[in-house]
């Protein structure tokens, strides 16, 4: 069979332009897979940003018995100096950011551990990703097991 030189040109081009708008939509039909997975996992971090911001404002945490001994004043009595170190020690423990979850993450690389999870989730996703205590860049956020 013998191809005349122009018909050949023809199908040869056709055969590409199959080729490349295959090639095309597969890379499309990969990048909005992609994008799609991309925008589920930032709408799950936003859903655990909003449901932090809309949790009570005292927690479970505090209802320890220790702490909440802690608190009780005892006016005039020699308690009060034991007072200002269990007050201390419970503002230690407390997120820096909001001052009302216990913290439980740490920023790398400069290992400051200074909010609860839900602040650094903030921080990091929505503010400027600079550690609250010594500004420096945070590159990654590590829950702490207690």
């Amino acid at each position: 069979m013998a191809c005349d030189n122009g018909i050949c040109f023809v199908y040869s081009f056709l055969v590409n332009l199959v080729a490349f708008f295959a090639i095309l939509a597969l890379l499309v039909m990969i990048s909005l897979v992609f994008l799609k997975y991309l925008g589920d996992w930032r709408r799950d971090i936003d859903e655990e940003i909003e449901r932090g911001e809309n949790m009570p404002l005292i927690h479970h945490y505090y209802n320890n018995a220790k702490i909440i001994e802690g608190l009780k004043y005892n006016y005039g009595t020699c308690q009060q100096d034991s007072n200002t170190s269990t007050n201390k020690m419970y503002d230690s423990t407390i997120c820096t950011i909001c001052y009302d979850v216990q913290r439980d993450c740490f920023f790398v690389p400069c290992g400051h551990c200074a909010t609860c999870h839900i602040c650094a989730l903030r921080i990091i996703y929505k503010e400027n990703r600079h550690c609250p205590i010594c500004r420096r860049y945070i590159g990654k956020l590590r829950r702490l097991s207690v």
